[in-house]
């Protein structure tokens, strides 16, 4: 079952103004996931691919999930709008508000243990707050009962590669991948 037929009944309610199938990138990852991460909308990597995070972002994701010994196909992983903003800008209010049935129905049907959201727009919205990642990036907030930890979006790191170990400390804490210091007695 294709993501669109899963969560058909959205479709069909979406109004025409917020969809377009050229710029479309459904969710991936097991609808049982432990983790879920939410992003702002798909790039023009993302919609040639058809998955969210592919980019020189997902790359970079990629990379520091393999270096805390996380697997990416464990997560579930999508973005609050699903149809790439023309221009490369970001979403809009009413964009956010077309799509926000299907994500809650994404969280709903996943029921992940940790959502984790990636970048300031992401978290700002999921949060509904007006401070910035850098101020509340590692915590962990409830929201509706569910646990929210907002994390620096890996295209940070890109253009500031200070970012970086927050970024990795903080997939750690969520993924259960802290690091407790030990050595293996190999690495001595």
């Amino acid at each position: 079952m294709t993501f669109k037929e899963k969560y058909g009944d959205f479709f069909e309610t979406l109004h025409p103004d917020y969809w377009e199938e050229e710029r479309f990138v459904p969710a991936v990852g097991p609808e049982d996931a432990e983790v879920m991460l939410v992003g702002e909308a798909p790039g023009a990597n993302e919609v040639e691919e058809g998955e969210p995070f592919v980019g020189r972002a997902g790359e970079k994701m990629n990379d520091v999930l393999r270096d805390i010994g996380a697997d990416r196909d464990e997560l579930y992983i999508t973005n609050l709008v699903k149809i790439r903003p023309p221009d490369n800008r970001d979403p809009k209010k009413e964009e956010i508000e077309a799509w926000a049935p299907l994500l809650e129905e994404e969280i709903e049907a996943v029921d992940p243990d940790i959502i984790l959201t990636l970048g300031n727009f992401a978290s700002k919205e999921m949060l509904d707050t007006k401070k910035g990642i850098s101020q509340i990036h590692g915590r962990i907030f409830s929201r509706e009962g569910r646990k929210i930890m907002p994390v620096y979006h890996p295209a940070a790191t890109l253009y500031d590669r200070s970012k970086t170990p927050d970024l990795e400390k903080d997939l750690r804490k969520a993924l259960g991948k802290e690091d407790t210091g030990q050595q293996k007695l190999s690495d001595l």
